[in-house]
């Protein structure tokens, strides 16, 4: 049984809204704001809009992540395959896909994320307060590679 990642489907879209939830259901300190329905549907333009890529085992998606530009705009991994690899085959597909490099948020709680970002070659470029995020909760501009200079 071997996770191998590739482009998402707009068929993926329900499986992919899945990991999604599961995965942010961890996040217990994040507030929430949206139904399960409304996440399907967002979930579902992301899909649709984004350079989306999935991991899949055993024909089931076990992890996502998507891309705007030089954006990394979501990376989640389902619960039951956290510190299994997934995430890693999944970021490195996002630096094959964008070799100059990207950025992208993370709240300062996720920890662990934190962690995965700076061990495969991250950098943290600026914390703020969260003001300007819709969770209102504090996060960590981070930038691949750690020599990229961030964007505005």
């Amino acid at each position: 049984m071997t996770t191998n990642v590739r482009r998402a489907l707009l068929a993926d879209s329900a499986e992919t809204a899945e990991v999604f939830l599961a995965s942010r259901a961890t996040m217990t300190y994040l507030p929430n704001l949206h139904t399960e329905d409304e996440t399907r549907s967002f979930i579902a333009h992301v899909v649709r809009d984004l350079e989306t890529f999935v991991a899949v085992r055993n024909d089931r998606i076990v992890g996502f992540a998507a891309l705007r530009e030089d954006w990394l705009e979501h990376l989640y991994v389902h619960p039951s395959r956290f510190n299994t690899q997934t995430g890693t085959k999944l970021f490195a597909e996002m630096r094959f896909q964008r070799p100059v490099g990207f950025q992208f948020w993370v709240f300062q709680q996720n920890a662990g994320a934190r962690r995965f970002y700076e061990r495969h070659g991250c950098a943290l470029a600026r914390l703020t307060d969260g003001s300007l995020n819709e969770e209102r909760q504090p996060d960590a501009l981070y930038v691949w590679p750690a020599t990229r200079i961030p964007s505005e």
